[in-house]
């Protein structure tokens, strides 16, 4: 029995050596991914910080302004034109309340 408790021990020992050194491969591996990601986001935060994407994002900007702008207006004018016909369909027309007369 004391050489199967030995081979047993020395199989253990061989094991618990074998996972300590994938322990270490992965804790390399994992600080080589931490690294590259690291790298890959700051490269990442210089573009979107780049004065190219600020112009960008400027310009964007300023086309959605003029864009709400244009469809403000187009707003307007069709409501206008809703409030015109549904006067010309109910009869009702935009002139002033007039006064009752012998006032």
């Amino acid at each position: 029995m004391p050489d199967n408790q030995q081979s047993f021990s020395d199989k253990a020992n061989a094991f618990k050596d074998q996972a300590a050194e994938k322990l270490e491969e992965l804790k390399e591996k994992a600080g080589e991914f931490a690294e590259s990601v690291k790298e890959k986001a700051g490269e990442a935060w210089e573009k979107v910080n780049s004065p190219e994407v600020k112009e960008q994002l400027h310009h964007l900007k300023d086309q959605a302004v003029e864009k709400l702008g244009e469809a403000e207006e187009k707003m307007q004018d069709l409501a206008e034109k809703a409030k015109g016909l549904w006067n010309k369909v109910t009869g009702h027309h935009e002139e002033a309340p007039k006064e009752p007369e012998g006032k």
